[in-house]
């Protein structure tokens, strides 16, 4: 894992706060370069705007603040001002700092949840949702709870990464990068599968509990796979749970020290919804950062092992057992029975 650009976005929260901590640990521990932005409302900045002495004034002292909540913020980790570059921005937030995040070729993204839920949540969105939906770079996101996290040690004191792979899907470049991920902080791997339970009519209830059992069997096993064969000599567990995927991960990543990796997806495989929104749930329930990837295919000295792995480990029965398709045939074939 090779992070030389760290952008960090903040808006003098204490959500941000915690965000900036998290970045100043990053580049300590990488050497990497840090960028700190904020971006000012357009319309604020518009009714400042009345006259160019107004505008200026208005950037100046939004500049001088920023400043401020960096020194105030870094001097507990005794840092200098003179490494890190602050930039001032006006316009749509997400769009901002996807932009400046091109620009600068950043590594990685860090920013702070509000957490925002219910009607606000649904009406006015929340920039770090819709950072998590466009992103084209790594995004740590730091729930609005760090400090929990933060109190058990250092922000980059990682011991646990939680990995969730959808076998029913694309799951081996999830499975390696998340592999990256735990060597570079020394930490322990654990390769988590949730299943979707299957909805069985009450007349069919104790079949669907031997399906329900078969199917965990089966992941289990497959998952196991997964583990030995990738990371013979990790520190990796596996786990298979049952029930919605974003409760169980956010359920699993509790804890100080535990970092949540997991690729941004769009509507593939069984955790179909909408791209960055289980990432976004874990990370507004839990006291874990997530760490987002966005998707891409595994290159390099990987790619043998991961296509080998695709095809050998799981055959086209796992996979339609793990999705539950066999469930649904069985459930079919018992009604067809009973109607006769």
């Amino acid at each position: 894992m090779t992070v030389q650009s760290i952008l960090c976005t903040v808006d003098f929260s204490p959500e941000s706060r915690n965000a900036l901590h998290t970045a100043i640990a990053l580049t300590r521990r990488f050497g990497a370069r840090l960028t700190v932005m904020f971006v000012n409302d357009p319309l604020l900045l518009a009714a400042a705007s009345t006259t160019d002495r107004g505008r200026r004034r208005f950037v100046e002292r939004t500049r001088a603040e920023l400043f401020r909540f960096v020194n105030q913020t870094i001097r507990t980790e005794r840092r200098s001002m003179d490494s890190i570059a602050l930039v001032v921005l006006s316009g749509n937030p997400t769009d901002e700092i996807l932009r400046q995040a091109k620009r600068l070729r950043a590594d990685i993204v860090v920013i702070g949840s509000h957490g925002l839920s219910g009607i606000k949540k649904a009406f006015f969105g929340s920039t770090t949702g819709q950072v998590l939906r466009h992103a084209t770079v790594p995004v740590l996101a730091v729930p609005p709870s760090a400090s929990r996290w933060r109190a058990s040690g250092p922000p980059t004191h990682v011991t646990r990464v939680i990995a969730p792979i959808d076998l029913a899907g694309e799951w081996h470049s999830d499975a390696v990068r998340a592999a990256d991920i735990a060597l570079a902080f020394d930490a322990a791997l654990v390769l988590v599968h949730v299943l979707v339970p299957i909805q069985t009519p009450p007349w069919l209830r104790p079949m669907g509990t031997t399906s329900e059992l078969r199917r965990i069997e089966k992941a289990k096993r497959a998952l196991e796979r997964v583990r030995t064969t990738l990371f013979p000599d990790a520190r990796a567990t596996s786990e298979v749970v049952l029930g919605n995927a974003a409760h169980e991960i956010a359920r699993i990543a509790g804890g100080g020290g535990t970092l949540v990796v997991m690729s941004l997806r769009g509507t593939a495989g069984v955790w179909g919804a909408r791209r960055g929104a289980i990432a976004y749930h874990v990370l507004t329930h839990s006291s874990a950062p997530v760490l987002a990837l966005p998707r891409r295919r595994v290159g390099g000295r990987f790619t043998a092992r991961a296509r080998k792995a695709l095809h050998g480990i799981l055959t086209a029965r796992d996979r339609a057992e793990i999705a539950g398709i066999d469930a649904l045939l069985s459930a079919a074939a018992a009604r067809t029975r009973v109607k006769q």
